[in-house]
């Protein structure tokens, strides 16, 4: 009976010691595939090199309980960089021209890799918070 506490024992502490030495491997690390939210000029890191700027944001839409004779659109000009390359692209949600209704994926190629840009969404919409808020768009890179 003694022989199987001390059993009992010994396995405890050594499955507390296997545990307690592996490596820790939560390390936050931005994925490509998570959104992000930038304003105009501002940037964020994806992965561990890719970087995506919003150069710009423009939004026309028609403002929350107005009555427009167009919907309007949200604009979002953008550049993707990866160590020395880089590609400009331009995202639309809305009435984006032409009787085209959200043009809101794009794909670019970076190094031999091809990521897709979706722009999810453009905030604050319209008519929905104070007039010094500035829009922020919501976007996410695939590969």
């Amino acid at each position: 009976m003694h022989t199987n506490k001390l059993m009992a024992l010994a396995l405890l502490i050594g499955g507390s010691v296997v545990i307690g030495c592996q490596s820790n491997n939560n390390t936050a690390e931005p994925q490509t595939n998570s959104p992000v939210t930038l304003k105009a000029n501002q940037s964020a890191r994806l992965g561990q090199d890719v970087t995506v700027k919003a150069t710009s944001i423009q939004d026309s839409r028609c403002p929350a309980n107005a009555v427009c004779i167009r919907y309007g659109s949200a604009n979002v000009q953008f550049i993707i960089e990866k160590g020395s390359n880089n590609q400009t692209g331009s995202l639309c949600l809305g009435d984006c021209g032409k009787g085209v209704k959200d043009k809101d994926t794009t794909t670019v190629q970076l190094g031999g890799i091809s990521y897709r840009v979706v722009l999810s969404e453009v905030r604050p919409y319209p008519g929905t918070s104070s007039s010094d808020t500035k829009p922020e768009a919501v976007i996410q890179l695939l590969n």
